[in-house]
């Protein structure tokens, strides 16, 4: 599915995007407000630049910035220039404040303190995680949705968002729509046959993860939460990474309600890839690839009641007793049952397959940036993923050995220009 939404943000600018913002206040020694001032901000990875002036009440924005960290400079004649960095957030506003002194001397004032993210400007809630937490999370199968679970007012049990419904949700890749219109669930990592998602966005290509909550209506859609990934992109340093990351029985404790005997139950994932980024042009075009493979499988965990043979040998004595003859018809009937018991004397649940479901997953990303100059830039996105699973038909039902195969097949695709058509005008097109 497609999206095609045009975007003019004029300060102040309040709708959820895929970018931050960075605004701030200029003043001199006095607190008087400083009007005119060149404010210039420098992404430290790409070396983009961004440049505005103050208004009349001393104050600046520049939205819709790609993430990450800048050095934002303001000049005004007269005055010392001064310096300070910012980390740019999703979703988010960093805001800066600024005091110079007279300018005795040509001097620049770098100021070092970090400034606290609070978000003054809106009444939207935005929780945030960053690169290190996504990274660092021990999250099970790899799921990005499973980080939906750190938001407050997230109901673990379906990801329900502040008592909305599980399919309240309003899922996004850089901005652009990644929402399955049947199912109103996230498109990419949709679950397949038991549960487990037939595709995988790698989570080693996430940047940062956000959930807003309570939004405005520029957001729309869903009256749950606005999830919104943003994918990594590549700086003028060249960087990569390759990982491997396995769970198996071998690592884990049985289960305290296990039959006496009953060995650890089968379960074997194993999720590998790379990923890698780096200028194509130094200070003008860069590129991110990532891909991953997920390779599974699990034994059945849900018991079934089945016919144990001293249950069949009862009722064969009982049918002896009054010289009746057992039904041919429901002798083959009762053969189609499997034959494997678990041990042990329980009356329900008397039966676990050894069949394993099995699930593969192949999935990438590339993505491109470009800086025509610093007003425009141009950003593409491309996610692939393919995966085939094996599940039983029915785990509730003892004909175990009858399974369902279901191949999936996820492609994302998304194209952002950002214009700055003047200090005070900035066009999104996504």
């Amino acid at each position: 599915m497609c999206l095609l939404c045009v975007a003019i943000g004029i300060t102040p600018l309040c709708a959820q995007t895929f970018r931050g913002e960075i605004r701030g206040t200029i003043e001199d020694a006095s607190g008087a407000t400083i009007s005119e001032a060149i404010v210039e901000a420098v992404n430290k990875g790409t070396g983009q630049k961004r440049s505005t002036i103050s208004g009349s009440s001393g104050e600046f924005s520049m939205p819709d910035l790609p993430l990450g960290p800048y050095t934002v400079t303001v000049n005004k004649t007269g005055f010392q220039s001064q310096q300070s960095d910012v980390e740019v957030v999703v979703s988010r506003v960093s805001n800066m404040a600024f005091r110079l002194g007279v300018a005795s001397q040509a001097a620049t004032v770098d100021v070092m303190a970090s400034i606290p993210q609070v978000e003054t400007t809106s009444t939207t809630l935005t929780g945030i995680v960053n690169t290190k937490t996504v990274s660092d999370l021990p999250m099970n199968g790899r799921d990005f949705r499973q980080m939906l679970k750190l938001s407050a007012g997230v109901n673990p049990v379906g990801n329900s968002v502040n008592g909305n419904r599980t399919r309240g949700n309003n899922y996004q890749i850089d901005g652009a729509d990644n929402n399955d219109g049947f199912q109103n669930t996230s498109a990419v990592n949709q679950g397949g046959v038991a549960g487990i998602a037939g595709t995988l966005l790698p989570v080693e290509a996430i940047d940062q993860f956000s959930v807003a909550f309570s939004g405005s209506a520029e957001m729309g859609r869903n009256g749950g939460g606005i999830v919104n990934l943003v994918i990594k992109s590549g700086t003028n340093q060249l960087h990569g990474s390759a990982y491997y990351f396995n769970r198996n029985e071998y690592f884990a404790a049985n289960t305290p309600l296990a039959a006496a005997g009953a060995g650890v139950r089968r379960i074997r994932n194993n999720q590998y890839g790379f990923s890698a980024g780096g200028p194509i042009i130094r200070d003008k075009t860069f590129f991110f690839v990532t891909g991953e493979t997920q390779k599974a499988d699990a034994a059945n965990a849900t018991g079934v009641t089945t016919l144990s043979p001293a249950w069949l040998e009862q009722g064969r004595a009982i049918l002896q007793q009054f010289n009746v003859q057992e039904n041919p018809v429901t002798r083959g009937i009762i053969n189609f049952y499997p034959a494997r018991i678990r041990t042990g004397p329980a009356v329900v649940n008397n039966f676990f397959s050894t069949d394993a479901n099995t699930y593969d997953s192949y999935n990438g990303i590339i993505k491109i940036d470009h800086n025509f100059n610093s007003a425009h830039n141009l950003s593409g996105r491309y996610y692939g993923g393919t995966g085939t699973q094996a599940a039983v038909v029915n785990a509730n039902a003892p004909y175990l050995e009858y399974f369902q195969v279901a191949p999936s097949r996820m492609h994302n695709v998304s194209v952002a220009l950002n214009s700055v058509l003047s200090p005070r005008i900035v066009n999104n097109l996504v």
